[in-house]
């Protein structure tokens, strides 16, 4: 009977989740486009056609639609069912992590604004203030037993980041760091606090680097760099190796863990300097949206705590 009990509260979450999430989807829309979130009803953003209760309903819709508009036989971008679908993954991994209770609704309230964020990030490369400033509270908040460790994290946090905008707009003599983007930074800081401040700047290094990989891979065989390609496998095949030793799927031993360390060293700074190479050349701020990284950052440091 709990067994049971607990599934259907599962269910019952992740179907919560798909609901707010379509409701980020209007909000990621609606405030790049300056309209109100309340009115009016959803329409398609091809054709403006209102949309019907049933072409409404989170994932289902998509599918039933084929991915098409029904009026106007346009794509439904694919950004929709893919923030439902998160948003419903996170309100249950938090309600698994931390059942509920104040934490649990700290917790989705910094993840579901950093995805928002992400969401407007991706489509247009823009995000708002207002969200930032409620994430950086919603992120002071989630330590409420440790405002200290917060608050200090929150400002080394964004001491460092200023720091590195502004070497990396020296040498790429362009912003590659929006303002929103540190705020961001500052705000997911706050959230980890100075004791793991080394995390954040870390993991989004990770994290953007491997957001970058489709990317770069598309640029390779474009500018037939193969060269660059094999050392991208490498780096690939070095984050195989970790796990496996992490698993204890082969026999650990000092220099396999040297091995990995220099394969991943190597392999970041290669990845790095062709990443700042093409940010340089790029008349773009940045070649991919910053925000993903953080939200994915956020999402793995409140599962792991």
């Amino acid at each position: 009977m709990i067994l049971e009990n607990f599934w259907y509260q599962l269910i019952s979450i992740f179907i919560i989740g798909l609901i707010m999430g379509s409701f980020y989807n209007v909000v990621i829309i609606r405030t790049l486009s300056g309209e109100s979130i309340i009115y009016p009803e959803s329409k398609c953003p091809n054709c403006d056609t209102k949309l019907k209760w049933w072409e409404k309903i989170p994932v289902l819709s998509f599918i039933l639609l084929k991915g098409k508009c029904s009026y106007c036989n346009k794509p439904i971008d694919i950004i929709y069912p893919t923030v439902e679908i998160l948003t419903a993954i996170i309100y249950v991994i938090m309600y698994i992590k931390f059942g509920l209770c104040l934490k649990y609704l700290l917790a989705i309230i910094c993840l579901s604004i950093f995805l928002i964020l992400a969401g407007m990030d991706i489509k247009e490369k823009k995000i708002s203030s207002k969200l930032v400033y409620f994430s950086i509270i919603a992120s002071v908040l989630f330590n409420y037993n440790n405002l200290l460790d917060s608050i200090l994290g929150m400002l080394l946090g964004g001491v460092l980041i200023s720091l590195v905008r502004k070497i990396l707009s020296y040498f790429s003599r362009k912003e590659v760091v929006g303002e929103g983007d540190i705020y961001a930074i500052i705000s997911l800081s706050a959230l980890c606090g100075l004791r793991n401040l080394g995390y954040v700047f870390l993991s989004i290094l990770i994290f953007q680097l491997l957001l970058s990989i489709p990317n770069v891979i598309k640029k390779i065989f474009k500018k037939k760099e193969y060269l660059f390609g094999f050392l991208l496998i490498w780096f690939i095949l070095s984050y195989l190796l970790a796990f496996l030793v992490k698993n204890y799927f082969i026999y650990p031993s000092l220099f396999c863990y040297f091995l990995i360390f220099l394969n991943l060293i190597l392999s970041i700074l290669i990845l790095c300097k062709y990443l700042y190479q093409e940010m340089k050349n790029n008349q773009n701020l940045t070649i991919i949206a910053f925000l993903p990284s953080i939200f994915l950052s956020a999402l793995t440091f409140l599962f792991f705590i």
